[in-house]
């Protein structure tokens, strides 16, 4: 069995992808999201970095997408591109598949004196302020939605733990890392799941289970689905 620790929305082609290569999986959201209701202004001069999903639907619920649709805009990764297209915006800049990537182009010739706006979450990749701060990027965060983690698992879950019936778990954020290194020390089943093959979405997202000392981490060659679904077939476990 693989556990897919995404919200369910999104963890809904993971499933079909894996379930269609003959994987259980099981779904359990370690996190969730709120957006925001206040006003967000949109100034022509300013560049807006979209670094989520959830960063183009929080606009959209809150119907301020439009004002985005002739700004300066960079996204970071394919599906953030995608949505943002759909939505209607048509002046994207660049395309990044992680931040790492981002930061480069930011820092280039040509955009490097631009003012910044970072559309996010209150909980964000705080390495990449770290070293936008070295690089003295003019980069402020403007929050327009909220990430709530979970403060229980399932019975349901931790008793697949416990009966070792899960084999995989599947990263995607360091939060969800974090959630799950703080409930399974919660829940004393550390014993239960330090066998686990644990497959990440990048290095950053694996580092606190490699200080946790957890020895089955895999790191995706790309930041993407198709790379984690690749590193998941080639270590051959949670087959039905």
């Amino acid at each position: 069995m693989i556990l897919i620790t995404r919200p369910r929305a999104q963890s809904k082609n993971l499933q079909l992808k894996l379930k269609s290569n003959d994987y259980d999986t099981f779904q359990e959201s370690f996190y969730s999201f709120t957006y925001n209701r206040r006003k967000v202004a949109c100034n022509a001069n300013e560049y807006y970095i979209f670094p989520s999903i959830n960063s183009v639907e929080s606009l959209k619920k809150n119907r301020q997408i439009s004002k985005f649709r002739n700004a300066n805009i960079l996204a970071i990764g394919l599906q953030v591109k995608k949505i943002l297209i759909k939505s209607g915006c048509k002046n994207l800049i660049v395309t990044t598949p992680d931040s790492k990537s981002m930061l480069k182009i930011i820092n280039s010739p040509k955009l490097k004196n631009k003012s910044f706006t970072y559309l996010s979450s209150n909980v964000v990749n705080e390495d990449f302020f770290i070293e936008a701060h070295k690089k003295k990027l003019k980069i402020k965060k403007k929050i327009i939605y909220k990430t709530i983690s979970i403060k229980s698992m399932s019975n349901k879950l931790i008793g697949y733990f416990k009966l070792k019936k899960v084999k995989g778990v599947v990263f995607y954020s360091q939060l969800s890392v974090k959630i799950f290194i703080h409930l399974i020390n919660k829940y004393k089943i550390l014993s239960n799941v330090k066998q686990l093959h644990i497959f990440c979405l990048s290095e950053r997202v694996a580092r606190p289970l490699k200080e946790y000392k957890f020895n089955r981490v895999y790191i995706a060659k790309q930041p993407n689905e198709l790379s984690i679904v690749s590193l998941i077939k080639k270590s051959d476990v949670g087959k039905v």
